[in-house]
């Protein structure tokens, strides 16, 4: 049985508080054929103390703070494996979730990526919001069209092409427009196979505005090129 070598990318910016758990998550998974990469974006608290402690398992890279994006082009680019896939240091990954969606790349050889669904969770020391949220749809699994939840096949990562690194909010969800540009082939899971962590320092918590413009901007450019390539096709 052709068992292919993940590469698991962990993009971290001074994520010494949780990036232990993040790693425990990726160590622990059913599949076990994986490398795993942290990639640091100039850390200055105790994230490399942290990583000390994982060094028979993980490879670290570091460059100069560049933002999310550059971070993770960083770590793909580092990665060795026939397939990527990202956790980001403050989330965490079900046991099964590599192991699951491997199983639909095997049952489906024309399959270039895979995300599953994510689940948001609020650590104890947000004890007031996520009771604000209990019965609120925010706090309900959703398509985690994201790079947490993302396994995609090495060529298919290259055809698309790096996350932008003048994004950083958007960029997965940029990412993802060009996947369904190009026609790639992606599936969703209906498992919950990916939590994502609410904290007070989240990033698009902290700068929510700048978020929102960040959207709207590549969602225009994603109009305008369909309407350009509307256009040529008529054209001819």
């Amino acid at each position: 049985m052709n068992r292919p070598l993940v590469s698991c990318i962990v993009p971290a910016f001074n994520s010494g508080r949780y990036i232990g758990e993040a790693l425990d998550s990726i160590v622990a998974q059913t599949y076990d054929n994986t490398e795993i990469i942290v990639s640091d974006d100039g850390s200055t608290d105790d994230t490399m103390v942290i990583l000390a402690g994982y060094r028979d398992r993980v490879r670290c890279v570091w460059q100069e703070t560049a933002g999310p994006a550059a971070t993770r082009n960083l770590g793909a680019s580092e990665a060795k494996g026939e397939l990527l896939a990202f956790l980001d240091a403050d989330d965490l990954w079900h046991e099964e979730k590599l192991e699951r969606q491997l199983g639909r790349f095997a049952a489906r050889p024309e399959l270039e990526a895979c995300v599953t669904h994510a689940q948001m969770f609020w650590g104890a020391d947000m004890n007031e919001e996520a009771e604000h949220y209990r019965a609120n749809p925010r706090s309900e699994a959703v398509p985690g069209y994201a790079t947490t939840t993302l396994l995609a096949r090495r060529d298919a990562f290259e055809r698309i092409g790096d996350f932008r690194t003048d994004l950083w909010f958007s960029d997965a969800t940029e990412w993802f427009i060009r996947a369904r540009e190009r026609g790639v082939v992606i599936e969703i899971l209906p498992d919950v196979l990916t939590y994502h962590r609410m904290h007070e320092h989240n990033l698009t918590r902290r700068r929510s505005e700048a978020s929102k413009a960040e959207f709207a901007r590549i969602v225009g450019e994603s109009l305008i090129r369909r309407r350009a390539a509307s256009t040529e096709r008529n054209g001819k």
